[in-house]
């Protein structure tokens, strides 16, 4: 970074004075405090006496578009400075992104005082709209840490050892604590938890706009990682009251680090005190930590030519040289540990999905991507994949501890059981999983019985068998709760060729809008919620119907605790009937949706997937 001023000189008898603030004053590539976007960056700052001049740089899709608002303004000290003019971008307009992906314009605004020391970046005060904040004009140059955090949460023990995955089920508190918080960064918090069965689930809670605290309470049933979304991710004991400070300034360091040329320095953006601490503050504590990874999705991790044993060969190879590689490293003795569990996981699924990751080989090479099998490529033999058992312990519980733990439990359930009868595997982890996370589908469907948990023998740690009864009586309360409130319309019993028609011709002479989602579809999910609040204000008309289908891959009990939420008619479409509506309305993925005319006429309108455009589409056909 660097600092420019014009200095005036005044020559008295026996001094000279230099005084930077009478004249302009320039700001290269200003430290940033926080960001709602990384779309927007400012390269530089001019203070003079007719205008403060921000030159923004831009980073997005080539051929998208953005838009600067004309109410943009800067903000500081409680006073606003209002856009005056631009170059290169016109306010209001679309501006297309290059064929880089990189763009450069100017910004001009009403001149800040020389004395100002930091300003807001604020595009108009849309939700949605760009903000960038604590756009810093002293020179500062880094991220200081943060003030009161505790000295759980601040210290790092890279010696500590290990720790093992708790086996039991509670109700977790975790409190997050967002530490320079801006109100315009949002009112709620997300997290994501991934769970033992594989599944992720997702909770909202409220930021305290005191204590800029967000509370959630989950019920957990063995080890989980919870995501924390732009921060990254922690691992949680059943039944604990766990704290997490997120540094929200790690948004304005993802911005400043990007810049070209720029020189990576230590930032944290997570602390956290809890069962976990230990580990979860190590691995947060930099940004810069080595990567050693298989990088098996990108395309080109195996050649689809491979037989099994030059398959397994490979795997077992790649896998050596990035554990020697760990091993070799200066990294503290913990850090170390998690990492080859990481790398672990990521071997047994590698191992375990070889048909897959050969398979997902040949569509890149050959940009084929439809469902049709591919030929000639050698299934895996059950003692090549057993060669994992080789390398180390399978069965570990501590692989549920490492970054992959996602690969690793889906493939060591649902992959063929062949190569563990191969390997000798007949107790411990492995079989205990998959006995359990098939029940755990069972229990979200309503439909676990006692004579189900009979497939659990003495072997098995009594936890599974504990987890599903205490997981079965929190659905049956769930379902309790919203007995009378989860309305799921009878599917009309007709062929499916005449199911749509039949679904909205009670709606006739009405606008009807069709949404076709499922409960584990985020987007879906995003767009129902940013929707909800308008069916009572802008939206609100009794011409306008809100019908959403959903098929049985939504779970049962997650389905009817999440439809009394959503106003509208709701219908549950079995796999014939969901996949008859995709192939007439031609959908490519959800939400998709279908939009039909007080006449009866209807069309797919996935171009409503814009959210403004959604809006002003049905305001406009309501008011027709």
């Amino acid at each position: 970074m660097k600092i420019n001023c014009t200095f005036v000189a005044s020559l008295l008898p026996a001094l000279m004075l230099t005084a930077c603030h009478t004249g302009p004053k320039t700001v290269d590539f200003p430290l940033i405090e926080s960001a709602n976007t990384t779309t927007l960056d400012i390269a530089k700052v001019e203070l003079n006496d007719t205008a403060t001049v921000v030159h923004v740089n831009a980073y997005f899709r080539p051929h998208y578009w953005i838009r600067i608002d004309s109410k943009t303004y800067l903000r500081a000290e409680g006073e606003k400075y209002a856009l005056t003019d631009a170059q290169g971008i016109t306010p209001d307009s679309l501006f297309w992104m290059p064929e880089s992906g990189e763009a450069s314009f100017m910004l001009f605004f009403q001149p800040l005082p020389k004395r100002t020391r930091s300003f807001d970046f604020i595009e108009s005060d849309c939700a949605d709209c760009f903000k960038l904040f604590g756009v810093d004009l002293t020179g500062k140059e880094t991220y200081d840490i943060p003030e009161g955090i505790p000295a759980e949460a601040l210290k790092l023990d890279g010696n500590a050892p290990m720790p093992e995955p708790v086996f039991k089920s509670g109700e977790t508190t975790l409190e997050v604590r967002l530490l320079h918080h801006r109100k315009e960064l949002g009112t709620e918090q997300n997290i994501y938890v991934n769970t033992l069965n594989g599944v992720q689930e997702e909770y909202t809670a409220p930021v305290d706009s005191a204590t800029h605290t967000a509370i959630f309470k989950f019920r957990q049933y063995g080890p989980a990682e919870v995501l924390l979304p732009m921060t990254g991710s922690i691992q949680v004991a059943p039944g604990e009251h766990a704290v997490v400070y997120i540094d929200q300034r790690g948004s304005g360091q993802r911005i400043v680090s990007r810049r070209k040329g720029a020189v990576a320095k230590p930032f944290r953006s997570l602390y956290a005190e809890g069962t976990y601490a230990s580990l979860n503050n190590l691995i947060s504590s930099r940004t810069d930590w080595p990567v050693w990874s298989m990088n098996l999705y990108n395309g080109k991790f195996a050649d689809y030519r491979m037989t099994s044993k030059a398959y397994a060969a490979h795997v077992t190879d790649t896998y050596k040289a990035l554990s020697d590689s760990i091993a070799a490293d200066s990294l503290p003795p913990l850090m170390k540990a998690w990492m080859q569990l990481s790398l672990q996981e990521e071997a047994v699924a590698a191992m375990l999905g070889g048909n897959y990751f050969r398979e997902h080989n040949y569509r890149c090479m050959h940009n084929e991507w439809n469902r049709n099998p591919i030929k000639g490529i050698e299934p895996m033999k059950p003692e090549d994949q057993a060669e994992i058992c080789k390398l180390f312990d399978v069965n570990n519980p501590q692989l549920l501890m490492g970054a992959q733990v996602s690969d690793y439990v889906g493939n060591v359930v649902y992959s063929d059981g062949a190569w563990m009868e191969t390997a000798g595997i007949r107790t411990g982890l492995i079989p205990s999983l998959r006995k359990y996370v098939l029940l755990v589908d069972k229990v979200q469907k309503g439909t676990l019985t006692q004579a189900d948990l009979k497939v659990f023998g003495p072997e098995d740690s009594a936890f599974y068998v504990e987890a599903l009864e205490a997981m079965q009586k929190d659905i049956a309360a769930k379902l309790e709760a919203v007995k009378d409130k989860a309305v799921i319309e009878h599917t009309p019993d007709v062929p499916v060729k005449d199911l749509f028609d039949a679904i909205v011709a009670p709606y006739k002479g009405k606008v009807v809008f069709v949404d076709f989602w499922n409960t584990w579809c985020g987007p879906c999910r995003a767009s129902i919620k940013a929707i909800e609040p308008l069916k009572d204000t802008e939206l609100k008309s009794d011409r306008l119907v809100w019908i959403y289908i959903a098929n049985e891959t939504s779970p049962v009990v997650k389905y009817k605790t999440m439809i009394p939420g959503i106003k509208g008619k709701h219908f549950r479409l079995n796999d014939e009937q969901w996949n008859y509506l995709c192939k007439k309305f031609h959908i490519d993925g959800i939400p998709s949706y279908v939009l039909v005319d007080k006449d009866g006429s209807y069309s797919l309108r996935n171009d409503l997937r814009d959210h403004n455009r959604l809006v002003k589409t049905l305001a406009e056909k309501v008011g027709q």
